[in-house]
């Protein structure tokens, strides 16, 4: 992050994975909070999830944009994880 590589300097992204965020001490609050009004905070669903996701998706989305910068730009873009079909990060 924060790397500026405009035009030649950045033609090509591969993703080997999907960039869901460390699941450390804060995390694991965030999504326990909100998760507060189901039977199981800690269950590995419910809006906690579809947050835990959205940051995934973000991060996905700002490796993207490091290639595609304006509108005469181009590059490629390689999703190596099977998981990028499914589920949430669709």
């Amino acid at each position: 992050e924060g790397i500026d590589l405009n035009d030649h300097l950045c033609r090509a992204v591969i993703l080997c994975g999907i960039p869901y965020p460390t699941p450390d001490e804060r995390v694991k609050l965030k999504r326990q909070y909100l998760n507060r009004d189901r039977r199981n905070p800690d269950a590995n669903e419910g809006p906690g999830r579809t947050w835990y996701e959205q940051q995934a998706c973000r991060a996905i989305n700002q490796a993207i944009g490091r290639v595609i910068r304006h509108q005469k730009d181009f590059g490629i873009i390689l999703l190596c994880d099977e998981r990028f079909g499914h589920g949430g990060v669709q």
